[in-house]
């Protein structure tokens, strides 16, 4: 039997890798959205004039906000051509747009358990939260915050329920002393309630998706931005309802429906894995590993179970991000984590190159990402009908023809009159 030499290797061999190269391209698209990053424009183009603003959200893994890129990373293409930015901001620079967040803290009885830092989860939530607002205060964003603390009561527990009629009422801007007094009520009591992740989810996204709210949603012709909705949950424990299956599947059509609104969720507690090895089970724990009063033989502790695989699905068809520690120094780097999510968007400005008045123009952005290019998808914008639509020369030109054709249509008119009034007039005498 005769082999192949070295050169017919060889040959075979880069063969292989190109035919595989392609098979790889070809299921990617060679998109770089496949390797993670994405760029995307939030909202619709700002028009004033012939300026156009756009604020540009961009990430490093489909997830995480890439907050460090330069304004040589981006490049903006009007109507197929490249033109020239006149304004670039990154995201500690602009403006943030306005918000409104919902933060659902979980206070079931478990809260009270210590994390793995020593301090309670209860305490560590508390101490998250009021840096999370410190933070969005800072950056001077029109931002309100509710937060709203959940959980089943049961005996002689309370309820904490939450309802979207009380919500509204629950927003103030990040920096207003309510938000301290709540999270001091709350740090002097002891949580007791069961879980109920669900529900109070439900009723916070029924309250941002009404359209008819205006602090929510701005008509299509407002030249204000839109603002950005989101609703962050923190939770140490897991649906505890019979029918958990199928209230999930509810849970998750109704978050289908309304993409717009972000859900970022944080677990606080063990993960699956080290609950698994905590309990030599040679694997993550599950649901029906959960020591319950019907099941008391299971092995893991019901306190101590957080459902990370349905929070990290709540959070995914969202857009949003799933966060998990045992940590109160993590969970409040994750909050951190979120808000930049939501609010750290990039500013572009440039002028439209052909502003003629009440013409449609296309838009899309290229931002570098780690050496990679990813586009944004196009949106479309009118230039304002009353806008300006000419060359600043050409509107002092024809702003001096019409004062000339005023000056001959009237004045000069009235001159003639007045010529012949004061010729009659000599006349007379």
């Amino acid at each position: 039997m005769k082999f192949p030499n070295a050169t017919v290797w060889s040959s075979i061999t880069a063969f292989s890798i190109r035919w595989l190269s392609s098979l790889a391209i070809a299921i990617l698209g060679f998109n770089s959205s496949a390797f993670g990053q994405t760029a995307e424009i939030v909202g619709r183009p700002m028009v004033k004039d012939d300026e156009i603003t756009l604020r540009i959200k961009v990430t490093e893994d489909g997830e995480r906000p890439a907050m460090f890129l330069e304004e040589q990373d981006f490049q903006a293409i009007v109507d197929n051509d490249v033109v020239d930015i006149i304004s670039w901001k990154n995201p500690e620079e602009s403006v943030p747009p306005p918000a409104w967040i919902i933060v659902l803290l979980d206070f079931s009885g478990s809260m009270k358990e210590k994390d793995s830092s020593g301090t309670t989860k209860l305490e560590g939530a508390i101490k998250a939260t009021r840096e999370f607002l410190e933070t969005t205060s800072a950056r001077g964003s029109n931002t309100r915050v509710a937060i709203f603390p959940f959980g089943e009561g049961r005996g002689r527990c309370n309820s904490y329920k939450v309802r979207r009629e009380n919500i509204k009422s629950r927003f103030f801007p990040a920096d207003d002393f309510k938000h301290k007094n709540l999270l001091d009520n709350l740090a002097k009591k002891t949580p007791c309630a069961s879980t109920n992740i669900y529900d109070p989810l439900k009723e916070a996204i029924r309250l941002l998706s009404d359209q008819e709210d205006t602090d929510f949603y701005v008509s299509e012709d407002s030249t204000e931005p839109e603002p950005r909705l989101s609703v962050i949950l923190l939770s140490d424990g897991y649906h505890n309802k019979p029918n958990e299956n199928r209230d999930f599947k509810r849970l998750i059509a109704l978050l289908e429906r309304h993409v717009h609104i972000v859900v970022h969720t944080l677990g606080y507690g063990l993960t699956p894995e080290q609950l698994g090895k905590k309990y030599n089970l040679g694997r993550p724990a599950t649901r029906a590993d959960i020591e319950t009063a019907s099941n008391s033989y299971k092995p893991v502790p019901d306190e101590e179970f957080v459902d990370g695989k349905r929070l990290q699905e709540i959070a995914e068809v969202t857009g949003g991000i799933s966060e998990f520690s045992g940590d109160a120094d993590d969970i409040a780097e994750a909050l951190q984590l979120f808000l930049n999510a939501l609010l750290g968007e990039y500013e572009i400005i440039y002028r439209e190159p052909n502003p003629v008045r009440a013409s449609k123009h296309e838009v899309f952005v290229t931002a570098t990402v780690n050496g990679k290019d990813v586009d944004t998808t196009q949106k479309s914008y009118t230039i304002n009908a009353f806008g300006r639509s000419l060359p600043a020369k050409t509107r002092l030109r024809m702003t001096g023809l019409v004062l000339l054709l005023l000056g001959l249509g009237g004045v000069l008119p009235f001159w003639n009159w007045s010529q012949r009034l004061k010729q009659e007039t000599e006349e007379d005498f």
